[in-house]
């Protein structure tokens, strides 16, 4: 057995690891649930309140995955999320490199569709990227991507809380702006996701030093194929106002290319395997840790604040204590029968006798 977080949730097998925590497949005790999770330190102020934010957003969407609910233990915070079977956008493009136009297409559709419900809720993502596409395990069918990690996400209308000289994102993702360290923007997301999909397009990774895009090089004689690339360089445009206005404005030019109406290509085999096969979502009859120090909140966010000016401690209240109430032992008479009480007394006359004598 695994370490058991907060008495409830036990650690299974790590998924991922990265700079702001680990990813964990963990065993739900209270419900039996197979899920994922995120651990991080709790003293990692900065990150803690980014999770903290990323708790109160529930953006419900068949596009986006975001936390369900979170426990403290000792200096560390955990966080749930559904566990997405498929991999990510990244480990396809591991396995398959360039992928069809057809999947593209979808794809980037989806992330828009997911980005729409984001924006929507006045968030801006920061951090679109292949690793945070989860991809739904659909074999050789239609696929399902989720937008994930909203670790770094921001209002839109929030003030930075970060310093100047701090750089949020990931290199190659991130739009210029990002790195002058300017406020949220949507088209931010907007060239992300252009970005993404140009190396969904041509399997090259972008990197930080990467010169700006040279669509030419880049054509082929594939009409459709040319046609998405257009489209996605333009989403890549180092001036936001070049770019599509909104997600569902790019939705719109995309769907005016009706590429995810192409047949499938001929050797177009691209799979979507399940990553954890094996592993069942439900896991029946484990036991059930009922520890009194577990500290858990599935409500709202924890009080927390955290002052970056000043930098003073960070106040964290994960809820009150889970408190156990033992059941009370069934009542016992009073009233035994006089023939104990006599072969009793007799015993403890015998018994002082003894000791008298010794």
């Amino acid at each position: 057995m695994g370490e058991v977080f907060a008495g409830r949730y036990e650690l299974l097998d790590p998924i991922a690891m990265g700079g702001m925590g680990t990813v964990w497949c963990v065993l739900d005790r209270a419900d039996h649930q197979v899920k994922a999770a995120k651990i991080l330190r709790q003293s990692d102020a900065a990150s803690l309140l980014r999770f903290v934010r990323e708790q109160s957003m529930r953006i419900d969407h068949l596009h986006v995955v975001t936390p369900q609910s979170w426990a403290g233990m000792d200096d560390r915070v955990l966080f749930t999320m559904p566990l997405v079977r498929g991999g990510s956008v990244a480990d396809l493009l591991k396995q398959y490199g360039a992928l069809p136009v057809r999947w593209v297409a979808l794809l980037v559709d989806q992330t828009l569709q997911a980005l729409e419900a984001v924006h929507g809720a006045g968030i801006v993502h920061r951090d679109v990227k292949p690793a945070n596409l989860l991809l739904e395990p659909t074999g050789g069918g239609r696929p399902h991507v989720r937008l994930t990690d909203f670790g770094i996400a921001a209002p839109l209308d929030e003030p930075r809380m970060t310093r100047a000289s701090m750089v949020i994102g990931s290199p190659g993702y991130m739009a210029p702006e990002q790195w002058r360290g300017a406020d949220p923007d949507f088209r931010s997301d907007l060239y992300s996701v252009g970005r993404v999909g140009i190396e969904m397009l041509t399997g090259v990774r972008p990197t930080a030093d990467s010169p700006g895009l040279d669509v030419d090089a880049l054509r082929t004689d594939d009409e459709h194929r040319d046609a998405l690339l257009d489209l996605l360089a333009k989403a890549c445009d180092e001036d936001p106002a070049q770019r599509p206005a909104s997600a569902a404005g790019m939705r719109a030019e995309l769907a005016a290319l009706r590429l995810d109406t192409l047949p499938a290509s001929l050797g177009e085999t691209v799979t979507v395997r399940d990553h954890f096969d094996g592993l069942a979502t439900t896991l029946p009859g484990s036991p059930t840790d009922t520890s009194a120090s577990t500290r858990l909140d599935h409500g709202t966010a924890p009080a927390t604040r955290v002052d970056h000016r000043t930098a003073p401690g960070t106040r964290v209240d994960h809820g009150a204590a889970t408190r156990v109430q033992p059941v009370a032992p069934a009542q016992v008479g009073s009233r035994l029968p006089a023939y104990v009480l006599l072969v009793v007394g007799l015993v403890a006359v015998l018994v002082g006798a003894w000791l008298l004598l010794t």
